[in-house]
């Protein structure tokens, strides 16, 4: 749904301007990216935005008023439950309890208490207070007391919501009053601890959704229920794909024969991809001294995420949670011209991140997990160029493995407004000393003069920035802009796909990085025999393997393009008189690289049938007196049709089918 647009005077309310026909569907506005309850005042003249309920802004403005809806809920059965912290992602929210048990069983009590506060309409109202007073007001709940003391500093203010008789700690915004949660359902429950840290209490979070109406609601339950039925974890034990082993290594998947396949076909097409647009690979080793990890900034960002460990001698290692530092050192090991750029590095890298038990799931997020990784070393004039061709590579991908097309794109930018979130370069108007990408602080002082008046320079951050914009301008490609949004080294554009089932995943990103070249002291030589700094490109196209292997087998519910497939061909022999030929066949398929196997067991064909459909092979071959007279085929396809033919004939067709990555089957 799109949001509309009305021009607003600077101390006007936003609500003002809702047209009188939109009332139910307006429930924010924004202005230059940023969001407003519409009770607000315009902080100037300019445009407002309208958000809509139905849009994207909305649904998710939505999401966390129901969040809120629930722990009013909460507060009122459960005297003694203490709200911690909400969350949304794309169309469920969570919230965290200090609270006694409760189970799914207590669910319809509380979205009974959830409907009658919605059905009485509460206003919802916003208020500025000075800290002092939030803190006097969440003086009975410690963990909106962190929180406060976190994110507010002593002499300034912040906003609280209240809706009757709850009260929040919140930035917002919110829908205008309750009776806009029309439609919401709690889904599940579990146990978590507070900040996610197994040495602190224990939570409870309870799941839920909320939509606009109830033919959206019900439109997502019966979607959440086809994606139960297809949960990876299901269908790789059906398949025997992968597995775990939580005594012997927690979180680590372990694949099969079948599961390997399945890696290895994906592995392998990307290795052709790679090499069609310029990327050469490497490989790099899997634990380093924490030196390295201390020069790249993971050490101080992931430190408590990462196994670490001390050798006898007191030497210091991690396995790695990245493969950029391996790369940065394989690229130290040349001196370049500016002709030899872009460098361009690519490697199925597995990296080891310590992911909280509670938090981990299946192959969705694992400890362990091997990225389609690559990183470019390009010149700054290089970014417009290694952008288009990364964008033209993902769809090609995505149409091949997943048989869609609808991709979205987003670039996230800085915010220039908080340099002090970015790492950025200074000019020393003093001395007009410049130096390169440091992170501001409070004492930031020239290195040469030491003066500390500075003034910042964007131009890096902006000419990459407008690369970005530009190559996907280039390419006639959608974009959604996030302000504020940049990874803290650069800005970067990330990569959406739907699936059968209409979820949205972010899979690939494009990531430009002013800060670990400097870090890394890494420099090209250009025209002029100078030492220049080059630009890293960080890249990954499925993301992890683990992960898109499970948006894989959800996606197709197990049952693969043969190319994919662990098994592409099943052979049954009607009775045992035909073992001989269902033997050959096989052989035969075998020897032309098509995944086959022979049933020679005793049981009837439709049991056969039965017992295998869990593995889904491409195509089950049932051969017997007419099959081997005529020297033909009875295939059947995944869609239970079957068709005839000569031998040769069909081997030629698979072989084809699978040569070029097909979606569709031969027939």
């Amino acid at each position: 749904m799109d949001n509309i647009t009305i021009k607003i005077k600077k101390g006007g309310k936003f609500n003002d301007i809702v047209p009188e026909k939109l009332k139910d569907r307006i429930i924010a506005a924004k202005m230059n990216d940023k969001l407003y309850d519409l009770f607000d005042t315009a902080p100037e003249n300019n445009d407002a935005e309208l958000i809509d309920i139905h849009s994207v802004d909305g649904e998710k403005i939505l999401l966390h008023s129901a969040a809120h809806l629930l722990a009013n809920a909460i507060t009122d059965i459960y005297k003694d439950a203490l709200p911690n912290t909400s969350n949304e992602g794309e169309d469920t929210f969570y919230y965290d309890f200090k609270m006694d048990p409760i189970s799914i069983e207590d669910f319809p009590l509380i979205e009974k208490r959830m409907e009658e506060i919605v059905k009485s309409n509460v206003k919802i109202e916003k208020s500025i207070l000075n800290k002092s007073e939030i803190l006097e007001i969440f003086k009975n709940n410690k963990y909106k007391i962190d929180k406060i003391n976190t994110n507010v500093n002593d002499n300034d203010k912040s906003s609280i919501y209240k809706q009757g008789n709850y009260i929040e700690f919140c930035k917002g915004p919110h829908v205008p009053s309750t009776g806009y949660i029309m439609a919401f359902k709690l889904l599940s429950i579990s146990s978590t601890n507070y900040e996610g840290d197994i040495n602190k209490e224990k939570m409870i979070r309870i799941y839920g959704t909320a939509f606009p109406d109830k033919k959206a609601l019900n439109a997502f339950l019966i979607r959440r229920e086809e994606a139960i039925k297809r949960d990876h974890r299901k269908i790789g034990t059906e398949m025997d794909l992968f597995m775990f082993d939580n005594e012997r290594a927690p979180g680590m998947p372990f694949y099969t024969p079948n599961g390997a396949i399945i890696r290895n076909e994906l592995i392998n097409y990307m290795k052709e991809i790679n090499r069609s647009h310029g990327w050469e690979e490497v490989w790099t080793a899997h634990v380093f001294k924490d030196i390295i990890w201390k020069q790249s900034g993971h050490y101080g960002k992931y430190k408590n995420d990462m196994f670490l460990f001390q050798l006898q001698n007191g030497d210091n290692y991690g396995l790695k949670p990245m493969n950029c530092p391996g790369h940065i050192t394989i690229f130290q090991r040349n001196v370049y011209s500016y002709r030899d750029m872009p460098v361009k590095y690519s490697e199925p890298g597995t990296v080891y991140r310590y992911e909280k038990s509670g938090e981990m799931g299946g192959l969705t997020r694992p400890r362990g997990f091997t990225i389609d990784d690559g990183h470019g070393f390009v010149r700054p004039d290089q970014v417009l160029e290694e952008t288009v061709s990364l964008l033209k590579m993902v769809p090609e991908i995505f149409k091949t493995v997943l048989g869609t097309d609808e991709i979205s794109y987003d670039l996230s930018i800085m915010d220039k407004n908080n340099p002090e979130n970015y790492l950025v370069s200074y000019i020393c108007n003093n001395c007009n000393t410049k130096f390169e990408m440091r992170a501001a602080v409070d004492e930031l002082k020239c290195y040469n003069c030491g003066s500390s008046d500075l003034k910042i320079d964007f131009s890096a951050w902006d000419n990459a920035t407008d690369n970005l914009r530009e190559a996907l301008k280039n390419l006639n490609l959608k974009y959604t802009e996030y302000l504020g949004e940049a990874a803290f080294y650069g800005p970067k554009i990330d990569i959406h796909i739907k699936d059968a089932l209409g979820r949205s995943w972010q899979l690939s990103t494009i990531q430009l990085d002013f800060f670990m070249p400097v870090n890394f002291d890494l420099y090209y030589i250009d025209k002029d025999d100078e030492r220049v700094r080059p630009i890293i490109i960080h890249r990954a196209i499925y993301g992890s393997y683990e992960r898109f292997i499970a948006i894989l087998l959800e996606h197709f519910n197990g049952k693969l393009p043969t190319w994919l497939s662990p098994l592409q061909t099943y052979v049954i022999p009607v009775s045992e008189n035909y073992n001989d030929y269902a033997i050959k066949i096989n052989k035969l398929l075998n020897k032309n690289d098509v995944r086959s196997r022979v049933d020679l067991s005793g049981e009837t064909i439709s049991k056969k049938i039965k017992l295998i459909r869990k593995m889904r092979p491409s195509y089950i071959i049932v051969v017997g007196e007419r099959e081997k007279n005529s020297n033909t085929l009875s295939v059947r396809n995944r869609k239970d049709k079957t068709k005839e033919f000569e031998i040769d004939e069909f081997i030629s067709n698979i072989k084809n089918e699978i040569k070029n990555h097909k979606i569709d089957q031969i027939f």
